[in-house]
């Protein structure tokens, strides 16, 4: 009966640890230390999780492709040519040949190994989806080792370790390189992608979507992309460059002022761009462009200052090697925040000398919104709050009359519910709908071998969004239709002080989430509690649900303030917000630099969830007003369109708690 030994490593939150399995040497430690990793021996009859994908032959067959490229180590991230965070199916490489299906985590195969890393928000999903041909690689923690350094460990002197130059960003190839070159190993890239070769139409392979581009009005984006590239060449002149090249989806589509759906939940298309001082460059695939995209671009001017140039897809790689002239100085966006910046690849193509290193200001120019792209959040957040209050609803009647609700009967009706409100494209993410010991997963996101039938008997999370012509949400609650326990009750009203604490305060301008995040987190500090996730991202305008911005709270930024805790194996409550940043109105001070967090999104609390009797009066007031705002508000639509059953439901949910 063959065997497969399968390493889990698994770094707990101890004081103290030790080291992870090296090159499956099984480590001592001390008595009172906690060993990091547990040795499981798998076979056929062992019964494996649901949701786990045996990946033995798809091993075997890319170590076939290792060899005849005499490499012994493959490197397979998560993003795709664009370093996006959410990718096409048809660029899942990584999910591909290793089972794991979570947004988030690298995987490494050697000739005899594989690991993956990744991150706090997916180590019980990885731990249920890798088969036993993995070791997992729980990122966060000092005893484990980076990619780099564990290759180090498992290779001879002299072997040869690769990637596609083309995903692997241009600092983490750099980084990587030095660190081998110093170790007597090789990085070397193949411009044939390994896993391409092996994972075909065959295999299921599915291909990029075919719908064409459209064109955002300007009604919804407030600027015409001829304004946003003379803001762009502006910085370029006084950066000193002439030549802007731009790699990230979101950063293109909203220079143009055209969205699309080559990527799941984010209304982008496949394309690179080059800004010159005089003139544009878009490359698409063949079949993205429309005779009202190119008249849009004025793609056949003879006003290069006023027009774009359309151009095949893969031409992008002539062109970069072609900017010789000795002026050409050429600006490639340096990774920031949620932004990975430009692929090796592209550094490669171009001549040397010619680049330099900076910040996207397009990634700048769009953290702010303009008054137009404000507005339409506002607005595209009360009609989302129609159709999750709808869903709520549904669900909270449904389950006490004795209908079945299940977590994918929840995602299903929520699509259904945005999809019947003004300007939608569909959700901005894949709907986190988890009860039950599933809540603990703080992505998870049900498939019928997971799906778990909700009723009054614990918690259900459902973290989802909308994408809108007029803007893009992120909300999140969590609620119980039944009894909690006195435990999950402080829980929840801990994260929703920390909500509170954070959102009501002021503050001057130029503070950033690290210098107030205690807020967040001071009432679940308070219980000896914490999560592993951040506190907060940027969110685009009809573009992606997490958005890179530059860190500093700003007016008009617009983002999330999302605190949670997850027991494992027992439930998850997370509390998440979209807000954004307005000018304070301070009682004593004039300094009009103070500001402070204005609720975009409204959407009720859960009640029975709540214990006053742990809040100061000034949080209950401030939850008072808020509920008045989301009856107010969203109530008025929900009368607007009909929804008298649902206004009832509101009205009850809005309740003020007595001071």
């Amino acid at each position: 009966m063959l065997r497969v030994i399968c390493v889990l490593v698994l770094v707990g939150l101890a004081a103290s640890k030790t080291a992870p399995p090296v090159g499956g040497t099984e480590l001592r430690h001390s008595r009172d230390t906690r060993a990091l990793f547990r040795r499981n021996v798998c076979s056929s009859e062992d019964p494996a999780p649901l949701g786990r994908v045996d990946t033995t032959e798809r091993l075997r067959q890319l170590r076939e492709r290792m060899v005849e490229a005499n490499v012994s180590a493959y490197i397979i991230t998560s993003q795709d040519e664009h370093q996006s965070e959410y990718v096409s199916s048809h660029d899942q490489r990584r999910a591909y040949i290793s089972g794991f299906s979570g947004s988030a985590g690298d995987a490494v195969v050697t000739l005899h190994s594989a690991a993956l890393w990744t991150d706090s928000r997916y180590y019980l999903q990885a731990e249920n989806q890798l088969d036993c041909n993995w070791l997992l690689m729980k990122s966060g923690f000092k005893e484990v080792p980076k990619i780099e350094e564990w290759l180090a460990m498992q290779l001879p002197s002299g072997d040869v370790i690769s990637a596609d130059p083309k995903i692997i960003p241009y600092t983490d190839w750099i980084l990587w390189d030095e660190y081998f070159t110093k170790r007597n190993l090789r990085l070397e890239p193949l411009y044939d992608n390994l896993v391409d070769m092996i994972w075909g139409a065959a295999e299921g392979r599915p291909p990029y979507p075919s719908d064409p581009i459209f064109v955002l009005d300007t009604k919804y984006t407030g600027l015409s992309w001829q304004d946003k590239i003379s803001a762009v060449r502006q910085t370029m002149a006084e950066k000193g460059f002439n030549v802007l090249v731009l790699t990230a989806l979101d950063e293109i589509a909203w220079l143009f002022n055209l969205r699309g759906s080559d990527v799941p939940f984010t209304p982008v298309f496949q394309s690179y761009a080059v800004v010159e001082m005089s003139g544009a460059t878009l490359y698409l695939s063949p079949g993205k462009s429309t005779p009202q995209v190119e008249e849009h671009l004025n793609a056949h001017s003879s006003n290069m200052d006023d027009s774009v140039r359309i151009k095949n897809y893969t031409d992008i790689w002539n062109d970069l090697a072609e900017l010789k002239d000795d002026a050409v100085r050429v600006w490639l966006p340096y990774p920031f925040s949620y932004a990975r910046g430009v692929s090796y690849l592209v550094y490669k193509q171009i001549p040397i000398g010619k680049t330099g290193f900076a910040t996207s200001p397009v990634l700048l120019m769009k953290d702010v919104k303009n008054d137009v792209e404000a507005v339409g959040m506002h607005n595209a957040h009360v009609r989302d709050a129609v159709a999750l209050c709808q869903l709520l609803q549904m669900l909270e009647t449904g389950v006490a009359a004795g209908e079945i609700w299940d977590e994918l009967a929840v995602v299903e009706k929520l699509k259904q519910l945005r999809i019947k409100q003004a300007l939608s494209l569909g959700p901005s993410f894949g709907t986190i709908s988890a009860f039950g010991p599933n809540a603990a997963l703080p992505h998870y996101e049900p498939e019928p071998v997971t799906n778990r039938v909700i009723d009054d008997t614990s918690l259900f999370m459902l973290d989802s969004g909308g994408q809108y012509l007029d803007g893009t949400t992120d909300v999140t609650r969590t609620i119980h239709l039944g009894t909690p326990t006195e435990a999950q009750r402080e829980i929840y009203t801990s994260l929703l002080m920390g909500c509170i604490d954070i959102v009501s305060t002021t503050f001057p301008e130029g503070q950033t989430l690290q210098t107030m995040e205690i807020l967040i987190r001071r009432p679940l500090f308070s219980l000896g509690l914490n999560y592993g996730h951040g506190s907060t991202h940027g969110i685009g305008s009809c573009l992606a649900v997490h958005e890179a911005f530059n860190t500093t709270y700003h007016i008009n930024f617009f983002g999330s303030q999302e605190p949670g805790y997850y027991q494992d194996n027992e439930f998850g409550i997370r509390l998440e917000n979209i807000v954004t940043v307005v000018q304070a109105n301070t009682t004593l001070g004039t300094d009009p630099n103070y500001l402070t967090f204005k609720p975009v999104t409204l959407v009720p609390y859960e009640h029975n969830l709540i214990n006053p009797d742990i809040m100061s009066k000034t949080q209950i007031k401030w939850l008072n007003d808020y509920h008045t705002m989301v009856r107010e508000v969203v109530g008025e639509e929900m009368l607007r369109q009909g929804l008298n059953e649902t206004y009832l439901w509101l009205l009850y949910k809005t309740q003020p708690i007595l001071l």
